[in-house]
């Protein structure tokens, strides 16, 4: 594993790099990178970085939430078909049939999903998003850790 210099100036003595993440969700065409070590996780977010002591972190979640502002949008298209309807104009069909596209596949497909750090010092939980698999492997890393 090749290890990023901005991350190994900052590394202890005797810590060492476990396992690197690259979390990035669905639609992302980039994403945030994790680095592991036997003492504490390094989060590059863009130019930032943070690193968080597994002894500080009181809990973590695993968690999905569907896209909130796909559905109002599906919404408002339904909405439009029917004032269009009731206007007695052109083409009401279509604007439903978009707002009913737009919700049902909203609902269905796209969840966004995340994990939770709860760590002491900080006023909310850090999230980290990206697909399942990695996620699910950086859990377990915390899990393990935290005993």
């Amino acid at each position: 594993m090749i290890i990023p210099e901005e991350i190994e100036k900052y590394l202890v003595k005797d810590e060492i790099i476990e396992k690197e993440f690259s979390l990035r969700g669905r639609f992302a065409l980039s994403g945030d990178k994790v680095y592991a070590t036997n003492k504490r996780l390094f989060i590059i977010k863009g130019n930032s970085i943070r690193d968080i002591d597994y002894n500080h972190i009181s809990s973590i979640g695993l968690k999905q939430e569907r896209s909130v502002g796909a559905v109002v949008v599906g919404s408002i298209s339904l909405a439009a078909g029917v004032i269009v309807r009731c206007l007695e104009l052109g083409y009401w069909w279509a604007w439903v049939l978009v707002g009913l596209g737009l919700m049902m596949f909203i609902l269905g497909l796209i969840r966004t999903q995340f994990v939770e750090l709860f760590v002491v010092g900080l006023p909310r939980a850090y999230r980290l998003s990206g697909y399942r698999s990695g996620l699910d492997a950086l859990f377990r890393i915390v899990r393990e850790k935290k005993v």
